[in-house]
Parts: structure tokens; C-alpha cells; sequence
């Protein structure tokens, strides 16, 4: 039986887990964008980009959720689970740096890779792909609850 606030449990760690992940790579990606100059400076600029991304992180959970009809899931998380966030993360970046560089919200440095016939930055790109099904890991890993 689960425990009551379990699941609760789970969404706030998986939300910690990817912040924590998504301050990092943020910060370490920063110069990879047109205008960066230090870390400093940047901070704050990565830092709302990490809150965005944990809630990405809160809207893929909370989807799959609906969709299985089950908010315990990222108790079970298998490999399927994580193939299927993965893909989600791939695709939600590349729509979120065509959006915003359709939109002028930023540009890359020349040192940015960038992913042939998408046009987009491969570091935000792994980022998602990577960080997103980690979270999810992670966060099932942490061992919240005790399995009988």
C-alpha cells in the first residue's frame, strides 16, 4: 500500500533533482549564446532559464500522469518510460529554440554546434534529451518510499 503524500514526495524531489541538474548546465552552456561575458552577469538570465526548465520538467510529469492515469508512475519508471521522456525532451527543445530564435530571445556565439538541417544548438538539445529523463531517474532513485 502507499504511503499517503508519497507521490508528493516524488514531485518535489524530481523538481530539486532538475534544478539542480538544469542550474548547472545552464551555467556551463552560457557562453555557447551571443552576448555572454561572465558568469556573473549571466546568472540571473540562467537562473529563470532553470526555473523554466523545472517547470517543463513539473509539465512532462504531470502529462504522462493524465495519460496514464496514474500519478505514482515515476514510482515504476522502466526503460520504456525513459526512452518516451527522452524523446519528449529532444522535441520539446528543438521547439523551444526554434521559438525563440524566430523570435529574437537569443542567438548563439560561433562556438555553439549547431545540429545540421534542425539549425538549432546542440548543447540545449542534449540538455533536454539528456537532463530531462535524468530527472526522472533521479528522482526515483532517491528511494522516498519503502518497497515491500
Amino acid at each position: 500500500m502507499e504511503k499517503p503524500g508519497i507521490k508528493t514526495a516524488y514531485v518535489i524531489t524530481l523538481a530539486v533533482i532538475a534544478f539542480l541538474l538544469h542550474v548547472v548546465w545552464e551555467n556551463s552552456q552560457a557562453p555557447l549564446f551571443a552576448g555572454y561575458s561572465s558568469l556573473g552577469q549571466h546568472f540571473p538570465m540562467c537562473l529563470w532559464a532553470t526555473i523554466g526548465d523545472v517547470v517543463f520538467t513539473l509539465s512532462v510529469y504531470f502529462g504522462i500522469s493524465l495519460l496514464k492515469n496514474d500519478f505514482g508512475w515515476i514510482m515504476r519508471l522502466n526503460r520504456r518510460d525513459i526512452a518516451v521522456i527522452a524523446i519528449i525532451g529532444f522535441f520539446l527543445a528543438i521547439g523551444i529554440e526554434w521559438r525563440a530564435l524566430l523570435f529574437g530571445k537569443w542567438d548563439y556565439a560561433n562556438a555553439m554546434p549547431i545540429v545540421p538541417y534542425l539549425r538549432v544548438g546542440l548543447a540545449p538539445v542534449l540538455q533536454m534529451t539528456l537532463l530531462l529523463p535524468l530527472s526522472f531517474y533521479l528522482a526515483k532513485s532517491a528511494k522516498i518510499y519503502k518497497q515491500n
